[in-house]
């Protein structure tokens, strides 16, 4: 595997310990917009930062004749995701160690790639889009969650602020439009979201005090800041026509 890249190593050592108890993407709409994308049934799926391979786990019980696969930086998370891949008799699935950043794709080899809460912790995203492109089926479908920044660009340093402090050691944020120029740039077409609010009552405690601070600091009305709390599920699809 490559040499970490410096920002790599906080978020390392944080999932190194990572109780793995919370997933922040519902599994079941990960399966549904696979399915909306028409996946074929003995395709193959690969997950990017599979984290505790919940999502994994439930794409591998949904599509029992496809082969999926899981990358993500630490071993902790591999034993993790391969325990209960065991635990559910699971056989259909596959986990390791290797880093989205230096990740070197198989060439026109998968069905559909996805990374859910992922992009906002890669350095270039921009050329990962563009590795994705090349690793994916001529039609093949590539999804990701993320939050967004809201349209309104004098609420972005607040916004950085808040997510930064609630996520730890992420630092990569777009509006929704941003990530759709930048998929459009990269050659996908037919891109779509599913579109999350991010209620700050829903939320931890934690979680909401560290919100209502950080909006305090910035001098931001709550409930301003609260109704441009967004995050969303993007997908996009890879031309048919494409090599």
């Amino acid at each position: 595997m490559p040499a970490r890249l410096p920002h790599q190593s906080p978020v390392i050592t944080f999932y190194s310990t990572w109780d793995g108890r919370r997933t922040y993407v519902n599994p079941d709409t990960v399966v549904r917009t696979l399915r909306q994308r028409r996946i074929p049934d003995d395709g193959h799926i690969l997950d990017i930062g599979f984290g505790n391979g919940e999502i994994a786990l439930a794409v591998a019980r949904s599509f029992p004749n496809a082969c999926i696969e899981g990358i993500d930086l630490t071993e902790h998370n591999v034993r993790m995701a391969e325990a209960r891949a065991a635990e559910q008799r699971i056989e259909n699935i596959s986990f390791w160690v290797d880093d989205a950043d230096t990740w070197q794709p198989p060439v026109v080899h998968y069905n559909a790639i996805y990374a859910m809460q992922v992009m906002q912790f890669i350095a270039e995203p921009d050329a990962l889009l563009r590795k994705i492109l090349a690793s994916l089926r001529p039609g093949g479908a590539f999804l990701f969650a993320t939050p967004f920044l809201p349209p309104n660009a004098n609420l972005h340093p607040l916004f950085l602020d808040v997510y930064r402090r609630v996520i730890p050691n992420s630092f990569h944020y777009r509006t929704e439009n941003g990530w759709y120029d930048s998929l459009f740039d990269a050659g996908f077409e037919r891109i779509y979201t599913a579109k999350a609010h991010w209620d700050p009552a829903s939320q931890s405690p934690d979680w909401q005090e560290t919100y209502r601070q950080t909006v305090a600091e910035h001098g931001v009305d709550f409930e301003k800041a609260r109704r441009q709390t967004w995050g969303g599920l993007i997908s996009a699809r890879k031309p048919k026509g494409a090599a």
